[in-house]
């Protein structure tokens, strides 16, 4: 497998300072002040970094819940060239929504946004959507699938000269340039068309991040980028080239789809200080029993600490509603690595490293080189780490020639390297 023009691929991650406060220096009650925001993507850019990306819970949490559009919004005023990715639920939306959010964050950033195309795993969130119970895992795939259709749908459903604009400047389309969608499907019926001219990029761009069965299918038939919890070098390797050939089951070549997976670059000029920090976060895992259990299917604080897990008290495969894809990895972890519980504890969903520039430079440019991914979604865990990973990471990657020296296009399917999509619809019909 060779790809010689390959080079990685940086997304940056807005709401990951949930542990920041373990930090000496760092101020996590800043992460509702605009300005730190505002200074945290330009850094990014700085950073030739391809997107920012935020995520979203629908429900309460310690810590960020800002609104991701309305964010990323605010954020394409103060920057130029970043690309800006929310996670939006396909579960707890209607497609005309979606369609018209995302067209129109395409269109205020000038071509840079993205949609985290999320099925949403939290349970309690039905109560929040008067609904009385989480649909079912593989049903929340089968609705998503529909959903993308008919975004997909009505983002091409302007033709591209569909609007001209009258002698008062008044964009005016004419009627038989704005035919009606009317979809009929098994979970919508939307009428259409859509009220927001054709996005910049004809599709904003597509990310996913479930790892369950139902969700490599997902994202090998629809995602541009994948972002997936992969802690275990090996591990990822398999998930890279399986995602290929799901890929190649729906027609669709590799450089269709990026594959960046979650690190947290806890970076320090030494590795005594890089480790100094590792040990100021690990107080936080006063729930990771609870959690565990949930992921593997037993009480790991009730065997002993320091020996395998015996591999017959293990489930077959991921049962939990949530995120089923996170606990089929952690099984296979378990099963491969033959961890103790002690190892399961202490080890985070997400690829966390401790070093110097130089250490993490190395690690990155393993994974890369490997075929472990295409770079990755970084979560950051200070904003010291942000700006070191910046300053010295990054040149470091740039020398070895696995990173850009800058932006080469303007819209994020530049960044990635993807293609801007054909109108389907009116393709079709020899427009």
């Amino acid at each position: 497998m060779s790809h010689p023009n390959r080079q990685l691929h940086f997304n940056s991650c807005i709401d990951h300072l949930d542990l920041a406060w373990r930090i000496a220096g760092d101020m996590p009650s800043r992460l509702f002040d605009m300005r730190q925001l505002e200074e945290r993507a330009q850094l990014a850019e700085k950073g030739l970094m391809d997107a920012m990306f935020i995520a979203d819970f629908y429900t309460y949490r310690p810590g960020f819940s800002l609104e991701p559009i309305a964010l990323l919004s605010a954020l394409s005023t103060v920057t130029r060239h970043i690309g800006l990715i929310a996670s939006v639920s396909t579960t707890y939306n209607e497609p005309y929504n979606l369609a018209r959010m995302f067209a129109g964050l395409d269109r205020l950033s000038n071509g840079r946004a993205g949609w985290n195309m999320v099925t949403t795993a939290i349970g309690t969130v039905a109560a929040n959507y008067s609904r009385d119970e989480h649909l079912e895992h593989d049903t929340r795939y089968e609705r998503a699938h529909e959903v993308i259709e008919v975004v997909t749908a009505l983002w091409d459903s302007l033709d591209e000269d569909a609007l001209s604009c009258t002698p008062e400047g008044m964009l005016h389309a004419s009627p038989g340039n704005v035919p009606a969608l009317d979809h009929r499907g098994k979970w919508f019926e939307v009428q259409g068309p859509l009220d927001i001219p054709r996005p910049i990029q004809g599709s904003p761009v597509r990310m996913q991040a479930g790892s369950s069965q139902a969700g490599r299918d997902f994202g090998a038939r629809w995602a541009e980028v994948i972002f997936t919890a992969q802690p275990v070098l090996s591990i990822a390797q398999e998930f890279y080239a399986d995602i290929r050939r799901r890929m190649a089951a729906f027609g669709r070549t590799p450089d269709q789809l990026n594959i960046l997976p979650g690190l947290m670059p806890i970076v320090a000029k030494t590795r005594t200080e890089a480790e100094a920090l590792l040990a100021a976060r690990q107080g936080a895992g006063e729930n990771a029993g609870a959690r565990m259990k949930e992921m593997v299917g037993i009480d790991l604080s009730q065997l002993p600490p320091d020996e395998p897990i015996p591999l017959d008290l293990l489930p077959e495969q991921g049962f939990t509603n949530g995120m089923r894809g996170r606990s089929d990895l952690y099984l296979d972890m378990i099963r491969k690595h033959r961890l103790t519980p002690r190892q399961v504890l202490q080890q985070g969903a997400h690829l966390a490293f401790a070093g110097t520039p130089l250490e993490t430079a190395d690690l990155i440019s393993e994974w890369f080189t490997g075929f472990a991914c295409d770079g990755f979604t970084l979560m950051w865990p200070s904003l010291e780490a942000n700006i070191l990973f910046v300053e010295e990471v990054v040149p470091i990657l740039q020398r070895r020639g696995f990173y850009r020296t800058r932006y080469a296009g303007t819209t994020l399917r530049d960044h990635f390297g993807l293609a801007r999509p054909d109108n389907r619809r009116f393709a079709a019909k020899g427009h």
